[in-house]
């Protein structure tokens, strides 16, 4: 390599090494592994999912999801309950719900479970259309 080629070289690994730097790092993960997010949903601010038996021994869920954004947003969103083992009770409850969050509030979506059977649940997050 000659002289001229190798500076140049030389001049441009740092350029390169910043354009590598400047790749988009994935977008975090929720804070709660129960929570399945798609990607248009991680700009909303979603708390962590409280759950809690109810007085008729059914789970009762609330997740707080502020929406910082200037306009509304339209939201699908589905919980499915677990037995003790892990696996989705069969319920009619297991369906997407759509629900629009107001710009610049904190909205509060409740779910309760079935039955007293179901120990745990998943909730899946993900944009209206």
């Amino acid at each position: 390599m000659t002289n001229p080629a190798r500076r140049a070289l030389l001049a441009a690994t740092p350029v390169l090494a910043l354009l590598a730097a400047c790749e988009t790092p994935p977008p975090p993960r929720p804070a709660d592994p129960r929570l399945i997010l798609t990607p248009p949903v991680m700009g909303l601010g979603v708390g962590l999912p409280r759950v809690a038996p109810g007085p008729d021994g059914r789970l009762r869920l609330n997740l707080d999801i502020a929406n910082p954004a200037g306009a509304d947003f339209p939201l699908r969103y589905q919980v499915d309950w677990l037995d003790e083992t892990g696996r989705p009770l069969s319920t009619i409850q297991s369906r997407p719900i759509f629900r629009s969050l107001a710009r610049g509030t904190i909205t509060t979506i409740e779910a309760d479970a079935p039955s007293t059977r179901a120990r745990d649940f998943r909730m899946t997050l993900d944009v209206d259309g």
